[in-house]
């Protein structure tokens, strides 16, 4: 018989995977919901702000946005120009390592420059159950550091 080992940052990570979905699991506001995210995802990775976005069921229309961390001078544009809703419309997460490098979203990069926020590398995942897309958790570093890459979250 063998037994998996695993090496400290990964069982680190587990038991981060675990404190997270109890805490969401007792979460009663959606504040809290994202409170509890950047406090517990904090403990794994380096990041500066976080944020959940849902949209309403079948729309374009974000129903609630909030922030677990520092708030971020998002850019007025139509939602239809948001990685936002690219993510949620496509269900594929978004990787930019380099924000200043990066070549993915030129409209978006030029109102984020307009606003004076410099961002270092981002990370936006699709936010879903078993039986519908819910919105997208997003992740951003500052310049110089950059996030561990994830790949889905999914709930339920």
């Amino acid at each position: 018989m063998s037994a998996d080992v695993l090496i400290p940052g990964e069982t680190q990570r587990y038991e981060a995977a675990l404190r997270i979905s109890d805490a969401l699991f007792a979460c009663q506001q959606r504040e809290e919901l994202a409170r509890i995210l950047a406090d517990q995802l904090g403990e794994i990775l380096s990041f500066d702000d976080l944020d959940v976005v849902v949209f309403k069921e079948n729309s374009k229309e974000i129903e609630w946005h909030v922030w677990g961390r520092s708030q971020l001078c998002v850019p007025e544009a139509p939602v239809e120009e948001l990685p936002t809703w690219h993510l949620y419309d496509s269900q594929e997460p978004l990787l930019i390592n380099d924000w200043n490098t990066d070549e993915k979203l030129p409209r978006l990069k030029q109102l984020v420059a307009k606003t004076g926020v410099e961002i270092g590398s981002v990370v936006r995942v699709p936010l879903m159950t078993p039986h519908q897309r819910l919105g997208t958790l997003g992740i951003a570093s500052p310049v110089g550091q950059h996030t561990a890459p994830m790949t889905s979250v999914s709930c339920g």
